[in-house]
């Protein structure tokens, strides 16, 4: 028996944007399918999610996605590949053709560096846009006025300076007054993201393939 799986619409200023409990995000007007971090980082903590890419296919599908933006890393670093990893992105863009637009962690990550063309990736750099909304790993610098777009980005660090707050579960942060939407990491070994609880801050928590929605409290 397969699961139901319980989705979140939020409205962005004027877009429409699905939270999903894949640990992603659909935009309907681009039909663009985000995620964040889809590998993590090696360390002697983590290990690599085997399992992401396959998943990540189901997600494209399910939303009927035409194009997937992927915050962050896809795989290890080009120079860590074994012929396993090289073999398992292979099998899955046989898979799914879909574009994917690929934003670096930081605007120097791609430079000198040439992605195996049988992936078909488009590295768009540090930045992007796409649908009125921009796409970051790291946010730009809070501004004394609201930015003009909304920002998707992943564990800024604005989020993660707050010892006290933290969300150990997959979460979704909203926050509305600096208009910046942070996902989840899509690799289920990535840590939580500490947040600061203040006006204006919505947590939408994954649990057990449903989004939780506050209902408008703020605070996780």
């Amino acid at each position: 028996m397969s699961r139901t799986m319980s989705s979140v619409a939020i409205n962005l200023d004027g877009t429409e944007a699905l939270l999903l409990p894949e640990r992603a995000v659909f935009l309907g007007s681009a039909r663009a399918l985000v995620v964040a971090d889809v590998h993590e980082r090696r360390s002697e903590s983590s290990r690599p999610d085997e399992e992401a890419l396959d998943r990540l296919g189901r997600a494209a599908m399910r939303a009927g996605a035409r194009v997937i933006v992927v915050l962050g890393d896809l795989t290890r670093e080009l120079d860590e590949l074994d012929e396993a990893e090289l073999e398992r992105v292979e099998r899955f863009r046989e898979r799914i053709a879909l574009p994917i637009r690929l934003v670096a962690r930081h605007a120097q990550s791609m430079v000198g560096r040439t992605l195996p063309p049988e992936w078909r990736v488009d590295a768009v750099g540090a930045r992007f846009a796409l649908g009125g909304v921009r796409f970051a790993y790291e946010p730009p610098v809070v501004e004394q006025a609201p930015a003009a777009h909304w920002t998707l980005a992943v564990s800024p660090e604005s989020f993660r300076s707050v010892p006290h707050e933290r969300s150990d579960t997959p979460a979704f942060v909203v926050d509305r007054a600096r208009r910046i939407l942070v996902l989840p990491a899509f690799s289920r070994f990535a840590p939580g993201v500490r947040f600061a609880s203040r006006a204006g801050v919505e947590v939408f928590t994954v649990e057990d393939s449903t989004v939780i929605d506050p209902q408008g409290q703020g605070v996780a």
